[in-house]
């Protein structure tokens, strides 16, 4: 059991209890909600008198009586209440503006401009509550060129880069599963908030959280900075690694796997593999870019070796060893897996009108226990009255005394008049009176991508993050990342460990975990990604760590988690996603002998958010209640997590969904179109019977008037054919010139643009998202900005190369409290690296 020991939890912590939101969002912003509900924070739902339409979004599960519930709805609105409000109504805008005096936070997912034009934009509800914080999450952005395109997931996928480099390179562009730029920019847009919130506690102020699809996504998977510094355009690689061999799936007796075998690997493999041609065991195929080359020769005979295990057989071999290697299961054999069941990731939950359904629940673990799964809201059409129940906040003093709230708050069930705010720490060296988390100190023990991605949302926000590292074995690898053998070259590592500070000291030194003590004394929190058992093995277990700092929040985010019979399994986000059914989802129709997936590591950009998202909400509980927390983040139930619907319908019906491809289950057309030139495409989709008179216009040639297009369950019937006559049109067009006429005319659609294209996108350049640095190593770097945008906070960039070891000597006198006679005692002891 990791729960601190003199504290046994029976209920798990709600970190946000006590803190109210009101969620005007439609399908693009829901899951912002519903992870502020699972961390405890009352989420009221604004519906409109016919209710929410994601509620009549397939697919469906039924209950033993016969009843209809959304998967998607369910996944996306669970532990939410529900009021009904018709906002074109005066009346009811103004009953929200009522509720707005005790809330927190507002959550939005209108066309920018739209609720400015209705009197409740963030100007006007800070004027009612000037400690409102407001998050909009759209496709583009509140500002530039872009913002009022029409824009679904489908576009923002296309827009971000995202979409082109999914798929098989033989086949169109593929999206993953569900919404996940609708998912993705909820998650930045959660993480906004939630600094934003902190920043109020110390400031009594507000503020305006600018979500864009298109930004958010455009962070991964180095595709700016790989065409902006390099002139090279990422592209689709199907399964197999860009970088590493044998990294792809391959095939067993029963199913598939999917192997990762890197340098590291390579000769524990060639172990296990005891009939392997001895070409093999020439030194030259140590190296991770020669097996790469050598692609063509190698997975021909890898693949024969495996095929001759099960899937469980050939996993079990190769873990023993510390090989990465997992089945590529379906959502069932997910749901179905004994690691899966035992750690309580699909939950029972008793749904109002409804009845018991299994869903997935949020991927933590709180000093042992997993948040609850609520029920989805029942829907009352009746327009609520401008009364709400008593306050859910508790009261908070700003620093002037006054409520941070705004005049009209009153106690209500959880109100506690005594609570203060927490006085406000001196600012870090390395971000002093800037972001939002101003005062916050992270110490990370992170590597690679999962860990570094997440720390640097937070240090981006403007906490100080001091990332620690030894030469003497615990370096991130990422530092060598196409560099050689010098530490501090790689524009890879300085994209995802920009704004942190370097520590380094040598762990293998008696006093080395002494020092490290002393450091994580001064902080508010602790995270790695190591696998499961290292911070034990070197003293930096959660209960030693409570030894040294009682009220410590320590995040950790192992592959599978610290708990269950495989978490001792070794895992790389490839992999990972294989894991959890998304490899499975993310293809074509039929086009799953073998599955493709994509070769994004979708798991660490996720699992990255999360991180910081579980940080700053667990920071402001200790700071609320004094009471730290052990918080176990699996990264496979971070990515297992996106695809929630998926799993949901899978563990009620008892059988697996099957991928569908840029295709939508309620609209059609909804796909990706081959346009002029190499490897060129557009996206279209028409969501409505105005959209898709529109389109047809365009589309001319008696389409308007064609029967089998004539309703949208005339065209869902019929999409092959639309599909088949769209492709006609677009293939000898022009895609930016598709995109432009169709958004004219108010048609959802976008160009799949590549890495350079959004280097030279209008939109990105007005916003300020592409960003050239001089840096004294590297020289002259572009680098895509942070994606979210404040109104009242300010970012600010320090993106020098973090050199190994350079702020060690600062961070022991200006943080620890080190004399410069004990640092330098350290130093010629070999404490110090």
């Amino acid at each position: 059991m990791w729960a601190h020991e003199s504290r046994v939890m029976d209920l798990p912590v709600a970190f946000l209890k006590g803190y109210r939101a009101l969620d005007l969002t439609g399908l693009s912003g829901q899951l912002c909600g519903r992870m502020l509900a699972d961390l405890g924070m009352e989420v009221i739902k604004i519906e409109p008198p016919g209710g929410d339409p994601v509620r009549r979004l397939a697919p469906f599960v039924k209950s033993s009586n016969g009843k209809e519930l959304s998967t998607t709805f369910a996944h996306l609105n669970a532990g939410k209440a529900s009021k009904a409000l018709d906002i074109e109504q005066e009346a009811d805008r103004a009953a929200f503006r009522k509720w707005v005096e005790t809330a927190d936070v507002v959550l939005e997912s209108f066309q920018p401009g739209e609720l400015d034009a209705k009197g409740l934009g963030y100007k006007s509800l800070a004027a009612i509550n000037p400690g409102i914080v407001m998050a909009s999450i759209t496709g583009f952005g509140q500002t530039g060129p872009k913002k009022n395109l029409v824009c679904n997931d489908l576009v923002a996928l296309a827009e971000s880069g995202f979409l082109y480099i999914s798929g098989d390179p033989s086949l169109p562009p593929c999206k993953p599963p569900e919404t996940q730029a609708y998912y993705f920019a909820s998650l930045f847009a959660t993480a906004g908030v939630l600094a934003a919130l902190y920043r109020r506690e110390r400031t009594g102020q507000g503020d305006h959280v600018d979500s864009s699809m298109q930004e958010t996504l455009a962070t991964q998977e180095h595709i700016i900075r790989l065409w902006a510094n390099e002139q090279q355009i990422l592209r689709r690689a199907g399964s197999q690694h860009g970088s590493v061999a044998p990294a792809k799936i391959f095939p067993c007796r029963d199913g598939f796997v999917y192997l990762y075998v890197t340098r590291q690997h390579w000769k524990l493999f060639l172990d296990v593999w005891k009939d392997h041609d001895s070409v093999f065991d020439a030194p030259e195929w140590l190296n991770n870019l020669y097996r790469r080359a050598h692609t063509d020769e190698l997975n021909p005979a890898v693949e024969a070796f495996m095929s001759q295990y099960s899937m469980a057989e050939i996993t079990e071999l190769l873990q023993a060893k510390g090989i990465p290697c997992v089945p590529v299961n379906t959502p069932m054999g997910f749901v179905n897996d004994e690691h899966v069941q035992g750690r309580g990731f699909m939950a029972p939950v008793e749904h109002a009108q409804f009845g018991n359904v299994k869903q997935a629940a949020m991927p933590v673990v709180i000093d042992g226990a997993r948040p609850a799964v609520g029920s989805v809201p029942p829907f009352d059409g009746r327009r609520s009255p401008s009364y709400i129940s008593p306050v859910a906040g508790e009261r908070r003093e700003g620093p002037d005394g006054g409520d941070v709230r705004g005049s009209g708050d009153t106690l209500g069930r959880h109100g506690d008049s005594s609570k203060n705010t927490p006085a406000p720490k001196s600012g870090s060296a390395a971000n002093s009176g800037n972001g939002p988390l101003d005062g916050m100190r992270i110490v990370s023990f992170d590597h690679v991508l999962a860990g570094p991605y997440g720390t640097t949302i937070l240090a981006e926000l403007g906490a100080d993050v001091i990332k620690v590292e030894s030469s003497k074995g615990g370096m991130d690898p990422f530092r060598f990342f196409g560099t050689g053998e010098d530490p501090n070259l790689s524009p890879r590592f300085l994209e995802f460990n920009r704004n942190k500070r370097s520590f380094t000291v040598n762990l293998k030194h008696p006093k080395g975990k002494k020092v490290l003590h002393d450091l994580v004394a001064k902080a508010d929190a602790v995270l790695d990604n190591y696998s499961v058992d290292v911070v034990e093995r070197i003293g930096l277990g959660y209960r030693e760590l409570c030894e040294v700092k009682p009220d410590i929040i320590n995040l950790r985010m192992p592959g599978l988690g610290t708990t269950g019979p495989k978490r001792h399994f070794s895992t790389v986000g490839v992999n990972i996603t294989s894991f959890t059914g998304l490899t499975y989802m993310w293809n074509h129709p039929g086009n799953t002998n073998p599955p493709i997936g994509s070769q994004t590591v979708f798991p660490d950009y996720v699992s990255g958010v999360l991180c910081a998202i579980i940080i700053i909400s667990g920071v402001l509980h200790r700071d609320r209640h004094k009471q730290g927390a052990f918080i176990d983040l699996a990264q496979s139930e971070a990515t297992a997590f996106m695809i929630g619907t998926n799993l949901m319908e899978a563990a009620a019906s008892g059988r697996d969904p099957q991928p569908i491809g840029n295709a939508s289950l309620s609209v059609a057309p909804h796909d990706c179109y081959p346009c002029k030139g190499a490897d060129r495409w557009c996206v279209i989709a028409a969501e409505t019977d105005q959209q898709w008179s529109a389109l047809a216009k365009i589309l001319g040639a008696g389409v308007e008037e064609d029967q089998r297009f004539k309703t949208n369950a005339d065209r869902l019937r019929n999409r092959d054919a639309l599909n088949a006559m769209i492709c006609q049109w677009t293939k000898d067009k022009d895609a930016f010139e598709i995109r432009d006429q169709l958004q004219k005319s108010g048609v959802p659609a976008g160009v799949v643009q590549t890495g350079e294209d959004l280097t030279n996108d209008p939109q990105l350049t007005e916003r300020g998202f592409i960003v050239a640095v001089e840096n004294p190593r590297l020289g002259r770097v572009v680098l895509p900005n942070f994606p979210l945008h404040f109104t009242n906070a300010r970012l600010t960039r320090r993106w020098e190369f973090p050199v190994l070891g350079r702020d060690t000597e600062a961070v022991l006198r200006d943080v620890v409290g080190y004399s410069e006679a004990k640092i330098a005692a350290h130093k010629n002891d070999g404490v110090l690296e």
